[in-house]
């Protein structure tokens, strides 16, 4: 045990440790669910009350058996509300290993659409924010990367195709930015980035989880194998959250020895010491196949991993569209 380590805080909500057990193959068991959970200080009925309340909302079936010995399979709905944090946990290990170059130049995205198509609207910036564009002023968000081709095919989706315009540029300004003194202007990456996304903040919560993940590596030998298990799990669904709310700026655009970037080598790290010593962890399907994901991804060039992510990161996105945004709702 590490002198400084301190017992590896555990805290994972039912639902997200139901869907964090889900394998490649779609595939879901009761058992290993009830044990987790049961580390994690909720109750068997929660858990069959979650189970019920995920099968309410068509992301799970139940295929045979119930109770402990039941076995589910994933919707596509339910594949969708799991997929996209998988594929951008891959694009930021990208992202820290150099895969990902930036060409320098800023990516403007606009939108217009009218108040009888609020919902529409609605979904465009939710879906913007999510993707980790900044609102720059209304109807207008910058990023990075090219998120245009992702957005105009999910306005069509919601039937208002001419609503999206793209723009680029290699530099913006907002407001009345010192540039004297050898202070940094707007035109520095790393000082735009800074005054429009919450980065300090991010860096926080990824301190946090930087040492949470240090702490159970430390003391993968002093504590048992479930325990160990549970605190893993809590920790991949914190790195998940965090991961939502990342906008993965290119390293030109972040602080240097970025948090993020440290977080996601303490993930690693403590990913294979526990797997060392957890049999529960390492038979875990959705544990193994998250990782080898991001292995995967990391022998593979911008295009292949584009290729294989691009349609389902679509699928995704699309399924999260409220029906009651589309024409065809309204027109029901």
């Amino acid at each position: 045990m590490s002198e400084h380590a301190a017992e590896p805080h555990i805290s994972l909500p039912t639902r997200a440790l139901v869907l964090s057990t889900v394998g490649t193959d779609g595939a879901l068991y009761a058992e290993p669910i009830f044990v987790m959970s049961a580390l994690l200080g909720h109750s068997d009925k929660a858990v069959r009350d979650c189970l019920a309340r995920l099968a309410n909302e068509g992301l799970l079936v139940r295929d045979a058996g119930r109770g402990r010995g039941a076995s589910y399979r994933v919707t596509a709905a339910g594949r969708a509300a799991i997929e996209s944090d998988i594929g951008w946990a891959a694009y930021a290990h990208r992202v820290d290993a150099g895969l990902e170059p930036w060409d320098g130049w800023w990516h403007l995205t606009a939108f217009e659409v009218p108040e009888r198509r609020r919902a529409a609207r609605d979904a465009l910036r939710r879906l913007l924010v999510e993707l980790g564009a900044a609102p720059i002023q209304s109807g207008l968000y910058v990023h990075p990367h090219d998120l245009f081709d992702l957005v105009s095919q999910l306005a069509e989706h919601l039937e208002v195709p001419d609503a999206v315009r793209s723009f680029v540029t290699p530099s913006i300004r907002t407001g009345l930015v010192a540039a004297q003194g050898g202070e940094p202007t707007d035109d520095d990456p790393a000082e735009f980035a800074k005054r429009i996304w919450p980065l300090d903040e991010l860096a926080d919560r990824y301190g946090v989880l930087e040492r949470k993940l240090a702490s159970i590596e430390a003391d993968a030998d002093r504590l048992g194998g479930e325990q160990l298990a549970a605190a893993m799990f809590a920790a991949a669904s914190e790195t998940e959250a965090v991961h939502r709310d990342d906008p993965l700026l290119p390293a030109q655009a972040l602080p240097a020895d970025w948090a993020g970037s440290r977080a996601r080598r303490a993930f690693m790290a403590a990913h294979a010491a526990v797997s060392a010593r957890s049999e529960l962890y390492r038979n875990s399907h959705s544990m193994s196949s998250f990782v080898a994901e991001i292995v995967r991804s990391l022998d593979e060039t911008s295009e292949k991993f584009w290729q294989r992510w691009w349609p389902r990161f679509l699928d995704a996105y699309r399924a999260k569209l409220p029906p009651a945004a589309t024409g065809l709702a309204q027109r029901d």
